[in-house]
C-alpha cells in the first residue's frame, strides 16, 4: 500500500497535469521534475537500501541499531543540503547550455528546494522498512500522497508551469514531513536514544560503508544515463512534445515494474534476516517467491497494456496515441526489468554490489547511451525507447548470471558456520 500510494500519487498528479497543461509545457515540467528527482537519486547514495539492510539486521542490538540510524540520518541531512546548493547554483548553466532553453533557469532553481525532502524520503522509507513498520509506512504514505496530489494540481491550476513546480516542491516537502513524524513516533517506542560520535563502533561504520559505497556508486552509473536520455532527446529534436510522450511511456513502464519493487521491498528484510542467521534454505524460498510473483504480475500487466496500447494512451490525450508502437516496445523492457529486480535481491543479500556495477549496470548504460547518441537525431523518440529495451535485456542477462554466483557464495558461507561432526 505504501509503495503503490507513493507511485500512484506520482501517476495521478502527472495525469492531472497533462490535462491542465498543454503538451509542450508538460514536457518542460517533466524535464525539470526529472532533473530534481535524478539529482536526489544520485545524492541519496543508496542510503535507503543501506538503512533497510542494517536496521533490519541490528533490530535486536540497540547499540548497533543506534549507530546505523544516526549514521544514515546524518548522511541524509548533509546530502540533501548539498544537492539543493548544487542544483540551485547550476540552474542557469543547465537551462542555457544543456537544455538549450533559457526560460527553464528559474524553474530549475525553484525545483532545487525539493531535493532535501526527496533524499529524506528515501532514508525514511528504508528506516521504516528495516524496522518492519509497514503499517506506519502505509498510513504515512497514503496521507501524504493525497496531500501531494492536491497541492501539485492546485499549483498547476493557479500558475501554469511555475505554479506546478512550486506545488511539486511544497508537496514533496509536506510528504517528507509527514513520513518523518511517523518515523519519530515509531522510534520513540524503540528508544533508540542519542549517539556519541566518539563511541561510534568502527566495525559497524566500515560495514555500512562497505555496502553503501558500491551501492551508491551504482546510482552514479545509472541515474546520469536515465537523465541524459531525455536530455539528448530534447537537444536533438527541440521538441518538448516528444519529451512529454517519453515521460508518459516511462511512467507507464514504471507502473508495470512497480509490483516487482513492492515485492522486493516487502521481502528483502526477511531474506536479510535469514541470511544473517545462515538459514539459506529459508532465504531461497523468499527469493523464489519473489521471482514467481514478480514475473506473473509483470507479464500479465505488460500484455494488457501492449494489446490495448492505443486505448491506454488515448486516456492521456489523442496526441499521445501516435506512440502506440513505442508503448508496446517498452513493455518488453518492463518485464525484463521486473525480473532483474527480483534477482537483485539475491545480489544484495550477498553484498555483491561491486560486481553488480561492472557486470550489469555499466554494459546496460553504455549500450543505452550509444543507441541514443547515434540514432536519436534520425529516429527521435523511437531510438530512446529502443535504448531502454536493449538496456533492460542486457541488465537481465547480467543479473541472472550474478545471482547464481550470489547464491553459491551464500550457501558456502552457511556451510562454513555448521560445526563438523566428530
Amino acid at each position: 500500500m505504501a509503495t503503490f500510494s507513493h507511485q500512484g500519487s506520482t501517476f495521478v498528479s502527472n495525469f492531472l497535469l497533462i490535462k491542465l497543461l498543454d503538451h509542450a509545457t508538460y514536457g518542460k515540467f517533466s524535464l525539470v521534475n526529472l532533473t530534481a528527482f535524478y539529482a536526489a537519486s544520485i545524492l541519496q547514495f543508496a542510503v535507503g537500501s543501506t538503512a533497510s539492510k542494517f536496521v533490519s539486521r541490528y533490530v535486536g542490538d540497540p547499540d548497533s541499531l543506534r549507530s546505523a540510524i544516526w549514521t544514515c540520518g546524518a548522511f541524509t541531512f548533509a546530502s540533501g543540503l548539498l544537492g539543493l546548493g548544487i542544483l540551485a547554483l547550476t540552474s542557469g548553466i543547465l537551462a542555457r547550455s544543456v537544455f538549450v532553453e533559457a526560460s527553464l533557469a528559474w524553474p530549475l532553481a525553484i525545483v532545487s528546494l525539493s531535493v532535501p525532502s526527496l533524499v529524506g524520503m528515501v532514508f525514511l522509507n528504508g528506516l521504516l522498512q528495516g524496522l518492519h513498520s509497514f503499517h506506519a509506512l502505509a498510513v504515512s504514505s497514503i496521507i501524504s500522497s493525497v496531500l501531494f496530489i492536491a497541492i501539485v494540481t492546485a499549483g498547476a491550476w493557479a500558475g501554469d508551469l511555475t505554479g506546478a513546480i512550486w506545488g511539486f516542491v511544497a508537496g514533496s516537502t509536506l510528504r517528507s514531513a509527514v513520513m518523518g513524524g511517523v518515523a519519530l513516533a515509531v522510534l520513540q517506542g524503540i528508544q533508540v536514544g542519542r549517539l556519541s560520535w566518539r563511541k561510534l563502533p568502527s566495525a559497524i561504520a566500515r560495514e555500512i560503508f562497505r555496502f553503501q559505497i558500491p551501492a551508491g556508486l551504482a546510482a552514479f552509473v545509472t541515474i546520469p544515463t536515465l537523465w541524459l536520455i531525455p536530455t539528448i532527446l530534447t537537444r536533438s529534436t527541440q521538441n518538448f512534445s516528444d519529451v512529454a510522450t517519453y515521460s508518459v511511456l516511462i511512467m507507464l513502464k514504471t507502473l508495470i515494474v512497480l509490483p516487482a519493487s513492492v515485492i522486493s521491498i516487502a521481502l528483502q528484510p526477511s531474506a536479510e534476516k535469514a541470511c544473517a542467521s545462515h538459514q539459506v534454505d529459508v532465504a531461497m524460498r523468499v527469493f523464489r517467491t519473489s521471482s514467481i510473483a514478480t514475473f506473473a504480475c509483470a507479464a500479465i500487466a505488460a500484455f494488457f497494456l501492449a494489446v490495448f496500447a492505443k486505448e491506454v494512451l488515448a486516456v492521456f490525450g489523442q496526441s499521445f496515441t501516435a506512440a502506440s508502437f513505442e508503448l508496446q516496445l517498452i513493455m518488453g523492457a518492463a518485464v525484463a526489468e521486473s525480473i532483474a529486480i527480483s534477482l537483485n535481491m539475491r545480489i544484495q543479500a550477498a553484498s555483491r554490489m561491486w560486481s553488480s556495477i561492472f557486470i550489469t549496470l555499466l554494459p546496460r548504460d553504455v549500450t543505452m547511451l550509444v543507441i541514443v547518441i547515434v540514432f536519436t537525431t534520425r529516429y527521435g523518440l523511437q531510438a530512446a525507447i529502443v535504448a531502454h529495451v536493449a538496456g533492460a535485456v542486457l541488465n537481465l542477462v547480467g543479473a541472472y548470471w550474478l545471482s547464481t554466483k550470489a547464491i553459491g557464495s551464500l550457501r558456502f558461507a552457511s556451510a562454513r558456520t555448521i560445526p563438523s561432526l566428530p
